[in-house]
């Protein structure tokens, strides 16, 4: 079958709609599919086991729309969309985000085509928050994964070889970076670890940086890393922090934290109570005390897993059960049969 998969982001750019749909793309090419994935985002085309179409012509990206037995799009990004306003085709629709539950109803608005566009699509959620707040009548989760090519137990430390905090993502305001760094002091005290490391880039790089340099003891920025690099450090950290302040879709960073054997520290925004599972330690970035008590709990988890066999073998069944609903190739199928019916 020929899938093609368009999305407006993709690698090398850092980010949970570039990683899952690579997965996705790797996952439908190991069933045995022809896989193009379409996508706006410069970059290399070697090398990932599927063909990637960048910067694609208007008569290349309708000719690969036309061909394609499934076709699945990431959001509705207009550079992508057009040529659906012409092909009266199925597609499968991907919402990584809310931008397309809250179009514009004006008639001078380009919101007009996305939504010509959006009526003739099947519905696919990264979580149950985010089909409950989309206002679509019917819709089907099809969750993100963690990265099991990179996230292998060649990358997992045993837990008295980990260490430490890690951060990964965009450094952006609303992933709750100034939250943790103006709390570095009590996180270091309250789970007993030498280092915070932060990983990714974004508007507040030179701020990380600069806080880190005026005296912030302990805390390392190490930059973006590729997938590699990133499942590296999150197997050898004690805890993964995920601090973020807005409803995130799902949160990915939370569900890799659990498949790198990591305690998740996950704000308990949007989709990232789904992604973390009960593995994860829950807290609401406006409640000091319930951060605290977040990080209390996490540090009497992991003592609790390096003083006892017992409890650390209760705790990897509990995440392996976890990443047991986060499959890439059950997601497949399920775009598949939905698509199909």
């Amino acid at each position: 079958m020929k899938v093609v998969i368009s999305s407006y982001d993709f690698l090398p750019n850092i980010g949970g709609v570039s990683s899952n749909v690579s997965i996705l793309a790797t996952a439908f090419a190991e069933a045995g599919h022809d896989v193009t994935v379409v996508t706006p985002t410069p970059g290399p085309v070697d090398g990932y086991g599927y063909i990637v179409v960048r910067e694609p012509k208007p008569l290349q990206l309708f000719q690969l729309y036309r061909k394609a037995d499934l076709l699945i799009l990431s959001n509705l990004a207009l550079r992508l969309i057009y040529p659906l306003l012409l092909l009266r085709r199925p597609f499968a629709l991907r919402h990584h985000s809310e931008s397309a539950f809250r179009l514009s109803k004006s008639p001078f608005s380009t919101d007009v085509l996305r939504r010509l566009v959006r009526s003739r699509a099947k519905h696919f959620v990264t979580s149950h928050y985010i089909g409950g707040v989309s206002g679509l009548r019917e819709w089907v989760v099809t969750s993100p994964f963690a990265n099991s090519h990179h996230m292998t137990p060649a990358v997992v430390r045993e837990p008295a070889d980990r260490d430490g905090v890690l951060f990964v993502g965009r450094l952006e305001p609303e992933k709750g970076v100034h939250f943790m760094l103006d709390r570095w002091p009590l996180i270091k005290q309250r789970l007993g670890v030498a280092e915070l490391r932060i990983a990714g880039d974004g508007s507040l790089t030179e701020t990380v940086r600069t806080r880190i340099a005026q005296g912030l003891t302990d805390a390392t920025y190490i930059g973006r890393l590729s997938r590699e690099e990133t499942a590296r450090e999150m197997g050898k950290a004690a805890y993964v922090l995920v601090p973020s302040l807005w409803e995130e879709p799902f949160g990915a960073v939370a569900l890799e934290a659990v498949a790198a054997g990591a305690i998740p520290i996950v704000a308990d925004r949007g989709g990232l109570a789904e992604a973390g599972g009960k593995p994860a330690f829950l807290f609401d970035p406006d409640d000091d005390e319930s951060f605290a008590a977040a990080l209390d709990a996490a540090h009497a988890k992991r003592e609790q897993i390096l003083a006892s066999q017992d409890a650390r073998a209760q705790y990897h069944e509990q995440a392996a059960e976890h990443l047991s609903h986060f499959r890439p190739a059950s997601v497949v199928q399920r775009i598949i049969d939905t698509m199909s019916a």
